[in-house]
């Protein structure tokens, strides 16, 4: 079967698939946020840290929500002293990526687009977890389980 489509273009999948996810709407986002606060509550109702694919994007997130919302101001300078100042990122610290974040945004408009999608693909992966859980069930039940019970 795998020579039959390659004969005909058919790409095969490859053994291992990474989880829905958009890192460059997580950094245009978080680029928007740091440089105008606004940014923040045009995703506060329906996104959370937990929605972000990338760990530290998620606690850049939380960091820079509990500053605004204590009334504060979250910009790369404020968010410098809650971060991890010894961590890299590729030839970067922390503390570098966040104001490149800041530097790279292009604008605040499309920050509503920009958490749907990290939503929508926080989502999917729960999705894939819950379906993998399913199957992980199926494979593994104890002998005692009813399969009304696993559903």
């Amino acid at each position: 079967m795998a020579e039959a489509a390659r004969k005909f273009g058919v790409a095969e999948q490859p053994l291992y698939r990474e989880a829905p996810n958009n890192i460059e709407a997580e950094q245009a986002l978080l680029g928007a946020i740091l440089v105008n606060n606004d940014a923040f509550y045009r995703v506060s109702d329906f996104l959370k840290p937990s929605h972000f694919y990338e760990p530290l994007h998620r606690r850049i997130f939380e960091v820079a929500a509990e500053l605004i919302r204590m009334g504060k101001v979250a910009t790369p300078i404020t968010l410098k002293t809650f971060l991890p100042a010894d961590e890299k990122v590729g030839d970067m610290t922390v503390a570098q990526y966040v104001v490149r974040l800041a530097v790279e945004a292009v604008t605040v408009v499309n920050a509503t687009d920009y958490g749907r999608a990290i939503y929508d693909l926080a989502t999917r992966r729960a999705l894939i977890t819950v379906g993998e859980d399913m199957v992980n069930i199926a494979y593994d039940t104890p002998v005692d389980m009813a399969p009304s019970e696993q559903i």
